[in-house]
């Protein structure tokens, strides 16, 4: 093998790594998200017997075409990452399981089901806050205005859940534009 060649073959590995660790989520995905969260949040103020039908759908079936759009993307760009799916799989579907299990305990009489949103809020908003720490920073500052918001929703009584979907929504939105992952912030895969 020839030096350039060497040279040639190293420059490419080099690009693959980069862009393994610069690459955002796909534009697709925020907006898939910015589209379920604002009309979920919005129902909650508008139609609350049909928010838990819509996230019983919206939740498993955005996960899914969330998992297709990051394999499909990470196909296009060259990177088969299994490892990292499989990462990916156990946050967000233990997320579902923790979401799935907060029903359990208004089902039972546990809390009341008016709490049921609330709870789940919680749990989303740890679920982004940590997904932010491991796989793309946008969800970081994102999970945080969930945090905010939850204090929204118990200060503020009129529209604060639709208020909350309508600011996460233009958080993804502007993800989307920019380019997700902190906008040139490193994470660590």
């Amino acid at each position: 093998m020839k030096p350039n060649e060497v040279q040639s073959d190293l420059a490419y590995v080099r690009g693959l790594v980069r862009r393994s660790e610069h690459d955002p989520s796909p534009t697709s995905i925020y907006l898939l998200w910015a589209v379920l969260v604002f009309v979920g949040f919005g129902l909650v103020d508008f139609a609350p017997k049909v928010v838990g039908f819509y996230w019983f759908f919206a939740g498993p079936l955005g996960a899914l075409a969330s998992a297709l759009l990051g394999r499909r993307a990470n196909l296009r760009g060259g990177q088969i990452q299994r490892e990292e799916g499989v990462r990916h799989a156990l946050h967000w579907g233990g997320m579902l399981v923790l979401t799935a299990l907060a029903v359990v305990l208004a089902a039972t009489g546990r809390i009341p089901w008016p709490e049921v949103s609330r709870v789940i809020l919680l749990i989303v908003a740890f679920g982004w806050w940590s997904a932010g720490v491991h796989f793309d920073r946008v969800f970081l500052w994102l999970g945080g205005l969930m945090m905010l918001g939850f204090v929204g929703t118990l200060v503020i009584p009129a529209y604060s859940w639709t208020a909350l979907g309508a600011a996460i929504a233009v958080g993804l939105i502007v993800a989307a534009i920019l380019g997700g992952r902190g906008h040139g912030v490193q994470t660590r895969r």
